[in-house]
């Protein structure tokens, strides 16, 4: 039962993204303001840090994949950018004492980097045309918004949650 923990963890996570959005408050902000929940991320960036770059990179190429395949028509742009965060994180950890706030920063970047990349992208094949800083007032704030509140809520429940994974695992 231990090892269905962690994948069960990442499915939540997963499916909280859209459920957020749907019940997200559908006023005037909503209009001229994208609020991007990026929960499967968090839990990439603090898997990355608990268990290793190699275990996260495994569910962010197989989560991203899945993300490209249920809310993308171009695939391959979230599968690769999540196992590249997820290297990323698991190669910060070895440099960086993990900590809360090591771990709140490492989320919030990787959110910022995952954002920008994806516009990127968007920019290049000619999607969107936002300059970057229409990009920057009406979609990568209010998401780094929303999910700095997000994890000062639930980064202490979320790392709590991994680590009694972790002793769980080592136990066995």
């Amino acid at each position: 039962m231990n090892k269905w923990q962690l994948p069960f963890l990442a499915v939540f996570c997963f499916v909280s993204e859209s459920i957020a959005v749907d019940v997200w408050p559908k006023g005037d902000w909503y209009i001229h303001y994208f609020f991007v929940p990026r929960f499967f991320l968090i839990f990439l960036v603090l898997t990355a840090m608990h268990f290793g770059g190699t275990r996260a990179m495994g569910y962010g190429f197989i989560f991203g994949f899945l993300y490209d395949c249920v809310y993308t028509e171009l695939l391959g742009v979230y599968a690769f950018a999540y196992t590249l965060l997820a290297y990323l994180a698991g190669k910060a950890t070895k440099w960086l004492q993990p900590n809360w706030l090591v771990s709140f920063l490492l989320s919030l970047l990787a959110i910022a980097l995952l954002d920008s990349y994806v516009y990127g992208i968007q920019l290049l094949i000619g999607r969107t045309d936002w300059p970057f800083a229409v990009f920057w007032e009406r979609r990568l704030w209010p998401t780094l918004l929303l999910n700095t509140a997000f994890l000062l809520i639930g980064l202490p429940v979320l790392e709590r949650w991994l680590a009694k994974i972790r002793r769980l695992e080592q136990g066995e």
